[in-house]
């Protein structure tokens, strides 16, 4: 071998590591960040007076958004007079159903909440790393919602309601009224999704505003939406990202060909109505338009691929990803073959 043939060789070799290194792989040992955890829901279940003054205080100084909307949005109770907030908390959680709750939630997280702090704090070390325009969230706060939402982003806060952990099989969320929460609604209420619907949240607070244009924009909103969680959560399987059982995220990937053209048959990519959004972006039992079988949001799910397919073969920065056209990725997706 000549020289110059040995030297190419060399830096060939030397190159080949960096060409393999997965662009969004970060080293978390380089990112620093601040992340405090408020264990609200623990502290108002002690039924003590002075510890729900001390909460209420304490939450107003640490996000006045977050005060307004435990209080004011989920809990509907004055917090003034001293007097009347006392009297409406007082009245929640002496109520026997919230008592029994409080139970579970204390049982269910006593041990895992550990591991959801460590899984919060390393997407939020992601976040600061690969999409440096967009501020991490400064409190994680444990909250019961009273079953208002799972996921609340502030500015400076993400707010975890705990309830909505429990799980189908727990006895409190059995209790739920059916004609309030279906089944489905129930069955989704599991502890897998927890940081996923965390992250996501702070993700479509923050990253990407929603559209008011057409399907196909909304949609490939969403594909970035998901796919940038999968990157902050690399260990999470596509599944819990999508928020899928197994069985349903292969029943998508298998019907990828079929879902694509329903769209472009029915003419639905342009379609600006608000039902269309609705039934192919939004929770339900199913998506509407598709079979039963199927699981719902495979509209997301359609455009979490399209934005794989994208990323794969053109490795945007996550920040570049986000500005991206739609009709751009829209272009460039190939739809696989019918199954």
């Amino acid at each position: 071998m000549n020289l110059l043939a040995y030297i190419i060789a060399c830096c060939c070799l030397l190159l080949l590591p960096s060409c393999r290194r997965d662009p969004y792989d970060v080293n978390l040992d380089d990112v620093t960040i601040e992340l405090r955890y408020y264990d609200a829901d623990s502290l108002l279940s002690s039924q003590n007076q002075r510890t729900y003054l001390d909460v209420r205080n304490q939450l107003k100084t640490l996000d006045n958004d977050v005060y307004g909307y435990l209080f004011g949005y989920c809990y509907r109770i004055p917090v003034q007079p001293d007097t009347a907030f006392l009297r409406g908390i007082g009245l929640i959680y002496n109520d026997p159903f919230v008592k029994a709750l409080e139970q579970e939630i204390t049982a269910k997280f006593a041990v895992s909440k550990a591991k959801h702090h460590a899984n919060l704090f390393e997407a939020c070390q992601r976040m600061k790393a690969l999409l440096p325009a967009i501020e991490p969230p400064k409190n994680v706060i444990w909250a019961n919602s009273a079953f208002t939402s799972s996921i609340f982003c502030s500015k400076k806060s993400m707010v975890v309601g705990l309830e909505r952990y429990l799980g189908a099989s727990s006895k409190s969320i059995q209790k739920l009224p059916s004609n309030q929460f279906y089944e489905w609604i129930k069955e989704g209420m599991e502890e897998r999704y927890l940081v996923r619907d965390a992250v996501l949240g702070c993700l479509n607070t923050h990253a990407l505003e929603e559209t008011k244009e057409s399907y196909a924009e909304e949609m490939m909103r969403w594909g970035k939406l998901l796919y940038i969680a999968q990157k902050l959560l690399p260990d999470e399987s596509p599944s819990v990202i999508m928020r899928y059982s197994n069985k349903d995220y292969s029943w998508a990937l298998a019907s990828e060909w079929a879902v694509w053209k329903y769209l472009v048959d029915e003419q639905l990519l342009y379609d600006r109505s608000e039902e269309t959004k609705q039934s192919l972006l939004h929770e339900g039992p199913f998506t509407r338009g598709l079979p039963q079988e199927s699981p719902d949001r495979l509209g997301q799910f359609l455009g979490y691929r399209i934005v794989e397919q994208y990323v794969e073969q053109h490795k945007p920065s996550l920040e570049n990803l986000l500005k991206v056209p739609y009709l751009t990725l829209l272009q460039a997706y190939e739809a696989p073959e019918k199954q």
